[in-house]
């Protein structure tokens, strides 16, 4: 395609430069260098080996090389003996009515057996009770209602309550009727063990043998007898020129190969080869006997900063160091954000987390009856509470609630002090 009118043509401005790389050898090129699974690729495997490579494609049978080449299967279409065709298992799965008119013929003649009248399929079992109309229809429920005053005391005795320990003489009972056994407690039968001697107390007696001591190492003296004391090795005769071929030829357990060099014995304490060292030479211990006991005492500066400013040698043993966890020594700001998580000290304890207050539940918190309150939001508050307060009362409780704050704020516990007359 020719280049555009007024657009400059190509030249090589390095003509006498050759290409780089191998032009046209064997037409060789990025796109046959990069796929060669297109046009280089790579031969199948011979007819004849086939057989003896793994087969992994997915869905193939691998056979044994051995009958590989068995193709006697192939002129058969069915293995085994062909059966007479009886009743199919559709027939005897597909036993359910086909229309509305066979599926009340089949309920018809199931609803004279007092089983399925008693026992219905997908109901509740019949008994012929009659139940009054509010339990029939669901209206009202069996049992009694859970108080809604229940306290944080009563919650966790429900969910944890306390483990009662039975009395001995009651699990004994136990024991005797359900074999109910603590672990590792042994099983007394109630037998009256009598000797020569008068009762035994199995707890203490040792039934057996009778002897002053007690079995030790039994079973490794049964493993290797020779640890016994008591134990002589029955004698084995054999020819000495075979007992000292062994000597020579074997290694014993521990001991050094005899290379027929005598049998010169040495004691155990004997080292073998040359000392390390032909004099005393001076150690560790050597060193530190040459200071006296107060010269190794270790730095009058251990664990402590050498750094000038950073010594704290002059401030007060009992001040603290660092920024408080509660920040009760600034003041807590009147709009807080729900990015700021700092506690100052208006937040509620671990007892408050155990054991909620009353009305926690309803998002009702102990700061709430405390917060100054209008005249007119304490009346109300009161007459929805269910208090049946005329004016001349609330305004006569108000006055006396005034009385108990230095500013004259009165609170919901100040009015309801008041209203009780606790002021």
């Amino acid at each position: 395609m020719p280049p555009p009118a007024g657009t400059a043509k190509l030249f090589d401005r390095t003509a006498y430069l050759s290409s780089a790389g191998l032009a046209g050898v064997g037409g060789e090129t990025t796109e046959r260098t990069l796929k060669q699974d297109i046009y280089n690729p790579q031969p199948d495997c011979p007819g004849e080996l086939v057989k003896w490579r793994k087969n992994i494609s997915p869905g193939d049978i691998c056979l044994h090389p051995g009958v590989a080449d068995d193709a006697d299967h192939t002129r058969l279409e069915v293995y085994g003996r062909a059966e007479p065709v009886g009743v199919k298992v559709s027939e005897c799965l597909n036993t359910a009515a086909k229309s509305y008119l066979m599926e009340q013929t089949n309920q018809k003649k199931e609803s004279i057996y007092l089983s399925h009248k008693r026992e219905p399929l997908a109901a509740s079992y019949k008994r012929g009770h009659m139940l009054p109309t509010p339990f029939a229809t669901g209206e009202v429920g069996f049992g009694r209602p859970n108080p809604q005053d229940i306290s944080g005391d009563q919650s966790k005795h429900l969910l944890h309550p306390d483990e009662r320990v039975p009395p001995e003489a009651e699990r004994m009972l136990y024991v005797k009727s359900h074999s109910n056994y603590d672990p590792g407690e042994q099983r007394h039968r109630g037998y009256s063990w009598v000797d020569k001697e008068g009762g035994i107390d199995p707890t203490t007696f040792r039934f057996g043998g009778n002897v002053n001591e007690g079995e030790k190492l039994g079973v490794a003296k049964a493993m290797c007898p020779s640890l016994d004391e008591t134990y002589k090795r029955p004698p084995v005769v054999v020819e000495k020129l075979l007992e000292d071929f062994k000597v020579v030829s074997t290694e014993g357990l521990g001991e050094a190969k005899n290379l027929g060099f005598g049998c010169k014995t040495v004691g155990k304490t004997h080292v073998y080869g040359m000392a390390s060292q032909r004099g005393p030479e001076w150690g560790v211990r050597e060193c530190i006997g040459n200071y006296k006991p107060e010269e190794q005492l270790p730095d009058a500066d251990l664990g402590k900063s050498i750094r000038p400013g950073w010594r704290n040698s002059s401030a007060n043993e009992a001040r603290v160091f660092g920024v408080p966890s509660i920040r009760s020594d600034i003041p807590a700001p009147s709009l807080k954000s729900v990015a700021d998580h700092q506690n100052y000290g208006d937040e509620a304890g671990c007892s408050t987390l155990l054991y909620p207050p009353r009305f926690g539940d309803g998002g009702v918190t102990q700061s709430d009856f405390l917060t100054a309150t209008k005249k007119e939001e304490l009346m109300d508050i009161f007459r929805c509470a269910g208090f049946d307060l005329d004016a001349a009362t609330c305004d006569a409780a108000y006055e006396r609630a005034k009385t108990l704050d230095a500013n004259g704020l009165v609170s919901v516990q100040s009015f309801r002090m008041a209203l009780n007359g606790e002021c």
